[in-house]
């Protein structure tokens, strides 16, 4: 009966680690995957893009600050691309990324290794999907991390039978 009790609470501890880890794992991985698109662009300092479209209110990152861009606009490295409440416009970074950007959304352009990241920024209503129902993956690791805990509550417990009877 003791070894059967060590062997509960050591598959709980592991089931229990085991969750834990993949759930950072996956934390790591969101964040490392932010780029919307990842551009091969020419050398750094040179021209990486262009707004082929801009309609409304439409500002981009200059060296004094903000200012107002219209279609055909270069697009430099390290660049921040804002969209007004009324406006859209149209993006072309390197040869592989082109966007249409909506209202009041940011998008930024860095320099990544290999290349250019193109992310986007907008208001948390906007960035929700209509179904915001979380993967089954998750769902699985948690429910796996919860019954490994309660299985290692439950197998460090001292019943110690032979005194309550």
């Amino acid at each position: 009966m003791e070894m059967s009790r060590r062997v509960a609470a050591v598959f709980a501890f592991v089931t229990l680690a085991t969750g834990s880890v993949l759930f950072a794992g996956s934390a790591a991985f969101a964040q490392a995957t932010q780029c919307s698109c990842l551009a091969a662009t020419p050398v750094s300092g040179s021209v990486v893009g262009q707004l082929t479209h801009v309609q409304g209110d439409v500002q981009m990152s200059q060296a004094g600050g903000y200012a107002g861009v219209e279609t055909e606009a270069p697009v430099y490295s390290g660049a921040r691309i804002m969209t007004g409440a009324r406006a859209s416009a149209s993006l072309v970074v390197g040869t592989n990324c082109a966007f249409d950007v909506p209202a009041n959304v940011t998008v930024k352009v860095d320099p990544v290794e290999g290349g250019m990241c193109v992310s986007f920024e907008a208001p948390q209503a906007a960035v929700e999907p209509a179904s915001s129902e979380p993967g089954v993956l998750p769902v699985l690791l948690g429910a796996g991390a919860i019954g490994g805990g309660a299985a290692l509550i439950l197998g460090l417990q001292d019943d110690d039978d032979a005194v309550s009877r």
